[in-house]
């Protein structure tokens, strides 16, 4: 099996740039709202994003993607406080609009 080294960036984060030429799991603290933007895709190209809400308030994420490309069938979803969610990116055409992104949080 592979083992995949996510990249954590430092503190809380307010926005995250998914690079699909380099990125494949992505772990986060958000405790403010955040916002989710996508570049280099690549065709095929699956990756996942953790997210954990620190805060002690709902927050809004924005995901980026198109929403009927989404699971929530909207470009945003609420991520209850102190509460994690888990966000699938697939790119099968290697741009934005055939980008999709499937959501679970709790």
């Amino acid at each position: 099996g592979f083992v995949w080294s996510p990249r954590i960036p430092a503190g809380n984060q307010t926005a995250i740039t998914i690079d699909y030429s380099t990125d494949s799991i992505i772990k986060a603290n958000c405790a403010a709202d955040l916002t989710i933007s996508h570049t280099n895709f690549v065709i095929g190209k699956v990756v996942e994003v953790w997210l954990v809400n620190t805060s002690g308030l709902t927050r809004t994420i924005t995901h980026g993607i198109s929403a009927t490309n989404s699971t929530t069938n909207a470009t945003t979803f609420s991520i209850p406080s102190t509460s994690s969610a888990y966000l699938k990116f697939f790119s099968i055409d290697g741009d934005l609009a055939n980008t999709f992104v499937t959501i679970q949080h709790a």
